[in-house]
């Protein structure tokens, strides 16, 4: 499993979005990691779920006005919470979106040059 959605918030700093993301979603186990390959900011947050992963990182990517990314991983063994968290994709973006981000969810390639940029959006963003 690995999936990635971009979101948009009116919350200015990637940790105060990885936080809401988490509190959304009642994960209770999550930490701060450096890596530099998670640009811009050479880091990015990972909550442990009893089902799955979820990190949070900020976006590269200037195709997109959705500066952060949640990346929805494997589950891993180690410290994971007892809080599992919607798997499929649509289903934890319309959680997501309830939170008041706006949730894009690409379409399949959207890792590629020649993409189209198609894909679904969840919620709006006020203002």
């Amino acid at each position: 499993m690995h999936a990635v959605i971009f979101v948009h918030s009116p919350l200015p700093a990637l940790k105060e979005v990885a936080l809401a993301i988490f509190q959304t979603l009642r994960l209770d186990i999550f930490e701060e990691r450096e890596s530099f390959n998670y640009p811009p900011e050479s880091r990015y947050f990972i909550a442990y779920a009893a089902n799955a992963s979820l990190k949070v990182c900020g976006s590269d990517d200037d195709r997109f006005h959705h500066p952060y990314w949640v990346i929805l991983g494997p589950l891993v063994l180690d410290g994971s919470s007892q809080v599992s968290i919607p798997v499929d994709i649509p289903i934890l973006a319309e959680a997501l979106a309830a939170r008041g981000l706006e949730i894009f969810v690409p379409s399949k390639g959207w890792s590629k040059f020649d993409w189209n940029g198609s894909g679904d959006t969840y919620g709006r963003l006020v203002g």
